[in-house]
């Protein structure tokens, strides 16, 4: 089970594009007491996969971050997502050095120009160097709107440019592009560029080429393989359906409410109603509820730009797959040569 643990919806940025600026929820923090029944709720399990901690910004209360990676009993990675503003060396050192689990970082950072965060760009910079030093395969999360479409070629960039290997570029889950096929065209264009930088993975690009290649067609099944448990103790189906009473599976007294989450929600892995009759659907995720609540507010849609960022991905990673055959097809092709003659 992935269990995905909001520390606080607080953040001390202001981002434009944040799904929690949409929620109109209540903010707080977790307590100590709801800690504790998280952390016995999760142990009393054994099934902890991967926890997530995650915000708004946990290291507001980078302490209760620090306790439950040590309290959480059989996690088999601790992923900290953060927007990199208050990391310092001491926290770095102990994820890394000193707390004994398999802790990872992951940090926010739109590139050269971070205007729709409200963040230094040279601050971010500086601690995305120092994360570096102890982690040399940090996923750099980076966020593009219709705005800074133009640049994301640029900005994964400047971030390789910091020595940066791994980045995910994720489109603004509100964006509406004015002319549709006009931006569409351009993120095609800007993800043929990525795909063919050298140096830097491109998460998404990667992880659909393995879905492609291995066949996988993952299924978005409410509250069975992943679950979000908010700062308040109540458990939701994803990060999207936070206090959206209709979609509360449970808390940490009653536990994880599975057949009733089922029983209410009945579309909660259909296929967008726009992905009929799509000749690349079957590779499509555009069946993931978090997604589609997390576009249009349904789970029946996805948005029209979220569609659109799918197709880019889907045809950018096929074109990368038999631009791989053709190249181990030549280098088969090629004759050997023996003894100063060619054999073929």
């Amino acid at each position: 089970m992935e269990y995905t643990i909001s520390i606080t919806n607080r953040c001390n940025l202001h981002c434009s594009y944040c799904y929690e600026r949409h929620l109109n929820t209540e903010f707080g923090c977790i307590s100590d007491e709801t800690a504790e029944k998280i952390i016995d709720f999760i142990n009393r399990r054994h099934d902890a996969g991967t926890v997530y901690l995650f915000g708004g910004e946990p290291l507001l209360y980078s302490d209760r971050v620090k306790q439950f990676i040590e309290r959480i009993d059989d996690g088999r990675e601790y992923v900290i997502t953060t927007n990199g503003t208050l990391l310092d060396e001491d926290f770095v050192k102990w994820c890394f050095e000193e707390s004994g689990k398999n802790v990872r970082i992951n940090m926010s950072h739109d590139g050269k120009t971070c205007a729709d965060r409200g963040a230094d760009p040279d601050l971010l910079d500086e601690k995305v160097k120092m994360l570096l030093k102890y982690q040399e395969d940090t996923l750099i999360q980076l966020v593009y709107t219709e705005q800074t479409l133009p640049d994301l070629y640029d900005n994964v960039l400047h971030l390789q440019g910091l020595g940066v290997k791994n980045v995910s570029a994720a489109l603004d889950g509100f964006a509406s592009p004015a002319d549709p096929d006009s931006f569409g065209d351009l993120m095609r264009e800007q993800w043929d560029k990525l795909a063919h930088l050298r140096g830097v993975s491109m998460h998404e690009l990667t992880a659909k080429r393995k879905f492609i290649k291995e066949n996988i067609r993952p299924k978005c099944e409410i509250c069975k393989k992943k679950v979000y448990i908010n700062w308040d103790g109540n458990f939701y189906p994803c990060i999207q359906f936070q206090n959206l009473s209709g979609f509360r599976c449970g808390d940490v007294n009653t536990g994880i409410l599975t057949k009733e989450a089922e029983k209410a929600h009945p579309d909660y892995s259909v296929m967008s109603a726009r992905c009929e009759g799509c000749e690349i659907r079957e590779y499509c995720r555009n069946s993931c509820a978090c997604r589609k609540m997390g576009t249009t507010g349904t789970l029946t849609d996805i948005s029209e730009a979220a569609c659109m960022e799918e197709q880019v991905h889907i045809l950018t990673a096929l074109e990368q797959i038999a631009e791989s055959q053709r190249r181990k097809k030549k280098t088969e092709e090629k004759p050997v040569k023996q003894s100063g003659k060619s054999v073929t």
